[in-house]
């Protein structure tokens, strides 16, 4: 992590360095000697796979971790972070991922939370000034939003905003914006850039978290990338080109692209697995047909809105809806997920922290949980048998490559990717024949999605039925057979082969 304005001469000292950090945890070592300075007024693309030590660096400068050596200065003076609120008073700001917002209180209140309301009599919350500080904030980003407005009503690009704005009332001299474009369109992530620039015009360094390589070339003036722990790059994102930013990520050259393109073969000629008939639901699927076969790996692709998660989870029985569902030739009534998962059906949710795995449960319970009628010793009162779940889920562990110390480890603690994995492994041996994975690749590293795609390709290599869905067009062209493309809820194409491209999905999903 090394920061140098790229055009901005004359050359000014870092207001912020960190020496020598090493955080370890149980088994795993976080930051392995990382180094690194920033300085005012640029923009720092910070990459690295799931693991590589970025969260833990963020934690880090945020007060929330402390490291186990090493040292930070700011402004030539060595500091010690007892927690966010000693990183505040420093000038650092984070925006998370997952927002940390309180959606039941007002704009203006999320900006002002910790920070201290302004009062009146010394007592009572002064409303007024209250509301114009922040709007002050929220107009300098151009958010239009209104700051006695319930967060909870706002978009998620709103949210951010408003989130960014705190930092700008706390008077940050650095924001650090962990994957700020999760779940936006093209117009807010546009609009996104053109506020962190802003930003960086005005003085503030920005620390940019992205998976997105070609948000790394079109916002950042430096790129950092971590591996292992270790700052292993630093320097202009103008002196780098994607492959070599690849290479340093993954510390291999980049095999994505031609790799990708061995999508499995002879899509029409297996089996019938799922044939769905005029599903609907009223203003999200308008009466969506199609086929899935033996040895599909079928993609979903649709601008956000399209109906693409609304669809399979219409199929999986998780909302409700018309049609007829047809597995395996026999007309099934899906009601609810049991019914799916008794019909063969297994969904891969893209909330994989809330919806797909019990955070809070180790790895070995969260692989079991589905089957553990399997895992019981023998008798008429049958007892857990906790050696044979223990034995399953390492054999799972081993085989999906899941990064973790053993199978007691917290699922909460591990990296997006690997979260995805523990989905995974549970339903591997549930004798599914149709996988559904919902944007199993978002927030994922370079190394996690080259694996999601080679567990999908086996999938169907082995004869089960995938579907993919993904917001990233290249995916479903370098991984798929086959595309469907949906449009304010209907499904308006069927490619296959090589009629699959980019510009095909970009001009049948903007179609009017």
């Amino acid at each position: 992590m090394s920061a140098t304005p790229a055009a901005t001469p004359p050359r000014v000292a870092p207001f912020l360095i960190a020496e020598d950090l090493v955080k370890r945890y149980p088994g795993v070592v976080a930051l392995d000697q990382a180094s690194g300075a920033i300085r005012s007024g640029l923009i720092l693309g910070l990459l690295g796979k799931n693991g590589a030590g970025k969260s833990t660096l963020i934690k880090i400068l945020a007060g929330a971790v402390r490291p186990d050596s090493g040292r930070i200065l700011f402004d030539g003076e060595e500091v010690q972070l007892h927690g966010p609120l000693d990183a505040t008073r420093l000038g650092v700001a984070v925006v998370h991922q997952e927002l940390a917002d309180v959606p039941n209180l007002t704009a203006a209140e999320n900006v002002e939370l910790g920070l201290g309301y302004p009062k009146r009599l010394g007592v009572f919350v002064d409303q007024r000034a209250l509301r114009a500080r922040t709007r002050e904030a929220l107009d300098m980003l151009g958010g239009r939003i209104e700051p006695g407005s319930p967060v909870g009503r706002l978009s998620i690009a709103q949210r951010r905003l408003v989130m960014i704005a705190r930092g700008l009332v706390s008077n940050a001299r650095l924001l650090i914006l962990d994957e700020p474009t999760a779940s936006l369109t093209d117009t807010e992530i546009d609009h996104l850039h053109d506020v962190t620039r802003t930003l960086r015009d005005r003085g503030v360094s920005v620390i940019y978290v992205t998976h997105r390589l070609d948000e790394v070339f079109k916002v950042t003036d430096r790129v950092g990338v971590m591996r292992d722990g270790k700052v292993v790059h630093a320097g202009p994102t103008a002196k780098i080109t994607k492959a070599q930013l690849i290479e340093h990520i993954t510390g291999a050259a980049d095999l994505a692209p031609e790799r990708r393109r061995r999508r499995v073969e002879g899509p029409s000629g297996g089996e019938e697995l799922l044939r769905v008939e005029g599903l609907t639901s009223p203003d999200v699927v308008e009466d969506a047909s199609f086929v899935l076969r033996r040895g599909d790996l079928l993609g979903i692709a649709g601008l956000v809105g399209a109906g693409r998660t609304e669809l399979v989870r219409l199929i999986y029985g998780a909302d409700q809806g018309s049609g007829r569902i047809f597995v395996q030739g026999r007309e099934r009534q899906i009601g609810s997920p049991r019914d799916a998962l008794a019909a063969g059906i297994v969904l891969l949710p893209e909330d994989r922290r809330q919806q797909g795995n019990v955070l809070d449960f180790s790895v070995r319970k969260n692989i079991t949980l589905p089957h553990l009628s399997r895992y019981r010793h023998g008798g008429r009162l049958p007892l857990p048998n906790r050696d044979a779940e223990t034995e399953h889920a390492r054999s799972l562990i081993e085989r999906l490559a899941i990064k973790v110390a053993d199978a007691e480890h917290p699922v909460r603690y591990l990296s997006g990717g690997n979260q995805q994995k523990v989905v995974l492994a549970k339903w591997l041996d549930s004798g599914a024949d149709i996988f559904i994975f919902d944007e199993p690749t978002h927030g994922v590293d370079v190394g996690g999605k080259e694996e999601a795609y080679r567990l999908m390709e086996e999938l169907a290599i082995a004869g089960k039925g995938v579907i993919f869905i993904s917001s990233e067009f290249t995916e479903l062209v370098g991984v798929c057979n086959r595309v469907l493309v949906m449009r304010e809820g209907r499904i308006v194409d069927d490619l296959e082969g090589d009629d699959i491209s980019d510009q095909t999905l970009v001009a049948r999903c903007y179609a009017e």
